[in-house]
């Protein structure tokens, strides 16, 4: 009798030890994540935070199954809203599980709505996001459903964090001017800051247009590494990043939806397409704006409807 006591005695002293193990785990678990979240949250930018919260007026139709959104890379700087200096715009259809990106060169010369002409970033730069998507929409008839908004020193910390050792892109030729560094052509891990570099050259013999070519290469990059890479414990960080660096009004139910579906089915490829079209435009130059890409808005309106709604382009 005595020996069942003591069996069970230690029996029950092995439970607790487990259950005080365990607690420790699930302690020390809420303790990392919140540490490392609450230390990437408040490692963002100062003027980027105080941008945010933007008057975005336009809401997504629930019939639909498809969506658009206004994807704006800023260099904010506190009060003034800084400059658009990537503007795309991401169409997500959720039946055919297939996104698609249209670029949209800064140097077009639009109407501005309260403003006069003047080139496409000069929107954001007057009104911020609110403007810009008042800008897209009367000068291309594109609705905007949502806007996701980033600041780029944000930009390279966040995919350093996601992928450690890099994002395989393929570059053509050595870039070095005005971008702090030297990218050397041929396939290569490019770090955050090497990724961002090289997404914003622009001094060569396609200025802009090789700019944006280069920003849609870094977007398939991305989609090609998929976030199925990203190690369990740099979600913290990267949910507190996220968080700080991203201004965006898209619902948190359609965040989790998308993100499960690149999770476990992602996309193959990614469609793309640049505006102004080639045979869309002409270059001229204006006092007081400078040069300028001067559209034909009747021919890229029809590119852009035909690009979003051909399923097999």
């Amino acid at each position: 009798m005595a020996r069942l006591k003591r069996k069970k005695s230690r029996k029950l002293k092995l439970i607790s030890k487990i259950l005080i193990v365990v607690f420790l785990l699930i302690i020390g678990g809420l303790v990392f994540y919140y540490v490392q979240y609450y230390q990437a949250l408040h490692s963002v930018n100062a003027d980027f935070t105080s941008a945010k919260g933007e008057d975005f007026k336009s809401t997504k139709d629930p019939k639909l199954d498809d969506f658009n959104v206004l994807l704006v890379g800023s260099d904010s700087r506190g009060s003034d809203q800084g400059r658009s200096d990537s503007i795309l715009l991401l169409h997500y259809d959720s039946k055919a599980k297939k996104p698609k990106v249209v670029s949209f060169m800064r140097d077009s010369y639009v109407d501005i709505p309260n403003r006069g002409k003047q080139k496409l970033n000069a929107a954001y730069s007057y009104g911020g996001i609110e403007l810009l998507r008042e800008t897209i929409q009367q000068n291309f008839k594109i609705k905007m459903d949502y806007y996701l908004m980033t600041d780029f020193s944000g930009f390279a910390k966040i995919i350093d964090t996601a992928f450690p050792d890099g994002v395989t892109i393929t570059a053509s030729k050595e870039m070095s001017k005005n971008i702090g560094m030297t990218i050397h052509p041929g396939k290569q891990q490019m770090d955050g800051k090497t990724l961002l570099a090289y997404s914003r050259f622009r001094y060569d013999a396609q200025s802009d247009f090789g700019r944006v070519k280069r920003q849609q290469q870094v977007v398939q990059g991305l989609m090609r590494q998929g976030i199925s890479d990203i190690s369990i414990t740099k979600i913290p960080s990267l949910l507190g990043l996220v968080q700080g660096n991203i201004s965006t009004n898209i619902p948190t139910k359609v965040l989790i939806s998308m993100g499960q579906e690149m999770y476990f089915h992602p996309p193959t490829g990614l469609d793309s397409l640049t505006i102004p079209i080639n045979g869309g435009y002409e270059d001229n130059r204006y006092p007081g704006v400078g040069e300028v890409l001067e559209l034909d808005f009747d021919k890229n309106q029809s590119a852009i409807k035909k690009f979003l709604e051909n399923n097999n382009s």
